[in-house]
Parts: structure tokens; sequence; C-alpha cells
């Protein structure tokens, strides 16, 4: 029999030993359960097994946890913790294991004391302290169980706020003052003050006490939440989704917020995201903008049309700096800028004959002249006559067939029976 299976089928053995044994006043095979726990090959299935057993194997892991081999020790601990809330009688060992040199059984008594949950909270300030361990694993893990302990872990709320600095355990800080609830709001209101933590802080105490967070101020963006958000902007550490947020609150902070923005044009990452959130700015970001147009990097160039693009017909100010983007060195810049025009529907009627000389130069790129051919069509009905000469003569682009293809289609739409005359079905 291979090896693999027959390991499996010792595991299933021993938890199949345990079932039968269940209902007996004495289990026999408890001790061998927490011996088999220091076996790499039996120690899954004892695991499962004891826990299956509950608070019966409580005394004899909380024996086990104090043993001299290492992998024992850790096993018991996360054993107590798949026992979970009836494993209440150990949080006193395992709060001492918190202590231990063993970076692993440090991980493994966090998280079984979370499992225990409320029960656990005498081990709070250990677990707190362990905020400030050297392991990442063991940051994450007490992170992760002062949140389980929940509302009884307040007092650890400052160590967790300053845990947020940590960008590889800000994730697991933030959820756990999420579930500690009002008992963090004091805390959190203090540390509204800093800068590195007000985003996460404000964002919180949002969610956990909503009217102290009004009460503060900061149930929306002000100026006073600048320099928070542009450093969680440009934090490459942080989800696209908080790069988000941060973008579309610096937006609504006028000339300040658009100047952070544009900054960020200069970052491939979060260029986009930045150039996404002027969809929510005021006008007044059109001016900036258009500078923005002329700058030496082609990104902050590409990203300033893209920025417009989102505006929509209201830069259409823009309209003649765009059009000198055509012929831009970078392809990129050109394909923006023709995207940009395309939003903006009749505004960009200006730049009609421009629009049709892309639309029919094959050195672009073929998503550019294919842009070109929206634009143009957004530029209807005052246009009609020159769109559809326009279409008609694209449709002939043989060298190109994505170009054709939308010419005729969409010359179709527009005007049939022109296209009918020209030969076009």
């Amino acid at each position: 029999m291979p090896l693999p299976i027959r390991i499996g089928l010792l595991a299933l053995s021993l938890i199949f030993m345990v079932s039968l044994n269940l209902a007996a006043a004495e289990t026999p095979s408890l001790p061998q359960l927490i011996h088999a726990l220091n076996d790499p090959n039996l120690r899954q299935g004892a695991s499962i097994a004891l826990a299956k057993l509950g608070k019966q194997a409580v005394p004899a892991l909380q024996t086990s946890l104090a043993s001299e081999k290492p992998d024992l020790r850790v096993w018991s601990a996360y054993t107590l913790g798949e026992i979970g809330p009836h494993a209440s009688s150990a949080v006193g060992d395992l709060t001492q294991a918190l202590k231990n040199a063993d970076p692993a059984l440090r991980s493994s008594a966090a998280q079984a004391l979370g499992k225990i949950g409320p029960s656990a909270a005498t081990s709070v300030d250990s677990l707190a302290e362990l905020l400030a361990d050297k392991q990442l694993e063991v940051r994450q893990c007490s992170a992760t169980a002062l949140g389980r302990i929940g509302e009884q872990a307040g007092k650890a709320a400052p160590q967790l706020i300053a845990a947020m600095k940590d960008s590889q355990v800000r994730p697991l800080a933030k959820a756990a003052l999420i579930q500690l609830g009002r008992a963090a709001s004091e805390s959190l209101q203090t540390s509204l003050n800093d800068d590195v933590l007000r985003f996460d802080v404000s964002a919180i105490l949002l969610t956990v006490h909503p009217e102290m967070a009004k009460q503060c101020g900061i149930d929306h963006s002000t100026l006073a939440d600048l320099k928070t958000l542009q450093l969680a902007l440009l934090d490459p550490s942080r989800p696209h989704t908080e790069h988000s947020i941060a973008a579309k609150a610096l937006s609504s902070l006028g000339k300040n917020g658009f100047d952070v923005l544009i900054q960020a044009f200069h970052h491939p990452s979060i260029a986009a995201t930045a150039a996404a959130a002027f969809a929510q700015a005021d006008p007044a970001c059109v001016s900036p903008l258009i500078q923005a147009l002329s700058s030496p990097q082609p990104i902050v160039r590409s990203s300033s049309a893209a920025a417009l693009g989102h505006v929509g017909p209201k830069a259409s100010e823009a309209v003649p700096t765009l059009v000198k983007l055509f012929k831009d060195p970078d392809l990129n810049v050109r394909h923006q800028a023709v995207v940009a025009l395309a939003s903006f529907g009749t505004k960009s009627s200006p730049a009609l004959d421009e629009l049709i000389q892309v639309m029919m130069d094959p050195k672009q790129q073929e998503s550019t002249r294919q842009w070109s051919i929206i634009a143009l069509v957004g530029t209807l009905p005052d246009t009609q006559d020159s769109v559809v000469k326009a279409l008609i003569q694209a449709t002939q682009a043989k060298e190109n067939y994505g170009v054709s293809s939308l010419a005729r289609q969409h010359l179709l739409l527009i005007d049939a029976k022109a296209a009918e005359a020209a030969g076009i079905r």
C-alpha cells in the first residue's frame, strides 16, 4: 500500500478510535492521541480526534503544552484552539506560551486564544505586547486574536492602532479594531492627529462610531485630510480599493487635491486611479490638467489626457491642446488624447478634421484609429455629412480590417442609404 494512503488511514483510524470511545467514562486512547501530535504522519488526524473529544481533552493538552518537544507544544496549542471556547480553562497556559522563545508556539498560542474568544480576555495584555514581536506571523496572529476576543480587548486599541503603521499587519489590525467596536473609539479619536494613521483611523471610526466621527468632522473630507490622503494614495502597499478611496476624496478638495492627484500621475501603478478620480472633480480641475498636458513625462501627459476624458464635456476647452497631442511622439499619449475627445461628444466637433486624419493614418495604432471613429460619431448630428463621407473612405482601409469593419458598422447605423449608394452592405 502506498505510504500516503497508509498515513491517511492511520489518521482516520485515530478519529474512528475516538468516536468509538466518546460514550465511555474513560478514554484509553487519549495518551496515544497526545503522543501522536508529535508524529508528522499522524498529528493532523490526532488533532482532529482530540478536538472531537472537546473539553475532555483539555487537561492533557495543557500538560503537553509544557512539553520539551517543540512540535508537540505547537500542536497542543493549535488543538486547544480547535476546541475553541470549551478550552477556556487553558487560557492561562496559552498566555504563558506567548512568552516562549519559539515563534511558532507564540503564533499558535495567539491563534488559539483568539479562537477561544471573549473567555480569553485575561490574555489581552500579553497579546498586545506581541503586536511588536520581531516575527511577522506572531504579530499577525496576535492582531487577529485580539479582534476575536472583541470588546473585552478594548484596552489593546492603542497598540492595534500603532500596528497599522506596519503594512503587513495593517489589514488585520483594522479588522480587529472594527471587532472591538466602540471600545476602541476613544483611542481612535486620539489618533486622528497622526497623518500616517488618520486615513485608516477615520475609516474605522466612521464604521464603529458614526456619531463620534461626525462630531470630529471626519464624515467628509476636508483640507485637514490632505496629507493623510496623499500618503494613502502613494503607499504601494495598499490595495487598489484604498487608493481609489483616497483619490476620490482628494478630487473633492479643490486645487490642493488636484495638485496631489496630478503629482500621482508620475507613479505608473496609481496613475490610472488618480486620473479616474477626476470624474467627480469640479470643472476647476480642467486648467491644471491642461497645463499638465505639456509635461516632459509621457505618463503625465497621457494620464492628464485620460483625466480630462473622465471629466467629459465640461473639459471641452482642452480640445485644441488635446489635438496637438495627436502628433505626440508617445503612442499612448496620442491614444489617450483621442479617447478623451471621444468622451466630449458634440463638444469635440472642432477637432473633426484632425480626427479624420487620425482615422485614416496607418501609422497610428489600430485602437487609436477605432477611438477616432467613436469620437467622430459622437459629434453628430451637425457633422453628419462630413462624418459619413469619412466613414465611407475608412471602409476602404484594406490595410486594417479592424478599422474598416468598425467604420462599416457605424456607417450602416448612421446612414444606411449612403452606405448602400457606396456599395457597402
